[in-house]
């Protein structure tokens, strides 16, 4: 009887151990299934601000109730630049920036970055996606996760800007609760358990407290 008991008791294990792999399995599968950043961007070709080096660049969009709100944005193969968006944008894309400063007012919609280094940039929106981002700081107010992919030494913290009439933008865009969803970032390539190495949270003592800029520029 002692030996029936021990050979009915074995295929329990080893239903145990094949269980396993196929939870991993299902996570992995899981977490792909979710869209993808793109991986080759095309640069909009959309009103914009375009191959700057070493200069100030403003620009007031409208409110979204007019008319003749701006549509896309996009900054594209900027050197050295410090940037300035306010007013509201439905749809804003960054490409090739190099040691970069950029504080934009809400988006309506989604922000896409792409190929950004030594960068600081303070934006808010419904979604951010990050590709191919190094050694830079983003501030960020989002309703959803962030996501990056093929990314290293990027670091986040909260939105700190401010400008004359920021609150009714952010209002207007939906994005007037801070829900700290800046700190739940998705690595999209990192499937393991662990933190990623490839972002983590600005420390306190670090990050700026707050920004403003004048509401000045085109519109």
């Amino acid at each position: 009887m002692e030996g029936l008991a021990i050979r009915a008791s074995l295929p329990k294990k080893k239903f145990s151990f094949k269980s396993k792999p196929s939870s991993s399995s299902s996570t992995k599968i899981q977490k792909r299934d979710l869209a993808p950043p793109p991986t080759n961007v095309v640069v909009r070709d959309s009103p914009g601000f375009r191959n700057k080096r070493g200069e100030t660049l403003a620009k007031r969009f409208r409110s979204s109730s007019s008319s003749s709100s701006m549509g896309e944005f996009t900054l594209s193969d900027l050197d050295s630049c410090r940037v300035h968006l306010t007013g509201t944008v439905n749809a804003l894309f960054i490409h090739r920036l190099r040691n970069c400063s950029v504080y934009t007012g809400p988006v309506l919609g989604s922000i896409l970055i792409d190929d950004v280094e030594d960068c600081v940039l303070v934006v808010a929106s419904h979604q951010i996606r990050i590709h191919r981002a190094k050694k830079s700081d983003f501030y960020l107010r989002v309703r959803s996760r962030p996501i990056i992919e093929d990314s290293s030494g990027v670091r986040f913290g909260p939105y700190c800007l401010g400008y004359g009439g920021i609150e009714e933008d952010l209002k207007t865009a939906g994005l007037e609760e801070e829900t700290e969803s800046w700190a739940n970032v998705d690595d999209f390539l990192w499937l393991r358990a662990v933190h990623s190495p490839n972002w983590s949270l600005l420390p306190q003592e670090e990050r700026l407290s707050s920004v403003s800029i004048s509401g000045e520029g085109d519109s």
